[in-house]
């Protein structure tokens, strides 16, 4: 498969949240006639919150690394920061029971300057490379993918309020 092709996407009503500290799920009020009621998940800005979403890898997905997409908002209209996270886990054929084993996931970020404007999307990658980056997920595979916003980002100043997702993309890098 091609760098730059589509693998999954993945919509605020997709998420499935964890047993605590989860994301919530909202929506922002369009202003057409009829108004739209446009999705979101909304991600906190002092407690870091959770969301998770289940996919299967397409069985045309080479092999290489990974471009996760996240599409976002913020309630704030400022040169802050919002940083992103996001982990994959594996769920291979007869490998574990998922009701009985701990996953710990590991996380790759991006810290994203928040939209210029309060109503307004950003789009920022945050990348993996094959193998354990990814939890080694193959074509074919189920796979879970755990996204979260850290509310202590590694630079710059953190967005005040919620932080937004309105879609997550992956696609092949």
């Amino acid at each position: 498969m091609a760098s730059g092709n589509l693998l999954a996407q993945f919509f605020p009503q997709d998420g499935e949240p964890p047993a605590t500290l989860f994301a919530t799920l909202d929506t922002i009020a369009g202003t057409s006639t009829p108004a739209e009621a446009i999705a979101v998940l909304d991600f906190d800005d002092t407690t870091q919150e959770y969301m998770d979403f289940s996919g299967v890898m397409p069985p045309h997905y080479g092999g290489g690394g990974v471009t996760v997409t996240v599409i976002f908002s913020a309630a704030e209209a400022a040169t802050d920061v919002v940083a992103w996270q996001a982990a994959f886990r594996r769920i291979a054929d007869e490998a574990e029971d998922l009701d009985t084993t701990a996953h710990t996931y590991d996380f790759n970020e991006v810290v994203a300057t928040a939209p210029s404007a309060v109503g307004e999307v950003a789009y920022d990658a945050i990348t993996f490379t094959d193998g354990a980056g990814m939890d080694s997920v193959a074509a074919g595979e189920h796979f879970r993918l755990r996204v979260t916003r850290d509310p202590t980002p590694s630079s710059g100043t953190d967005v005040t309020g919620d932080a937004s997702i309105h879609a997550i993309v992956i696609t092949e890098t």
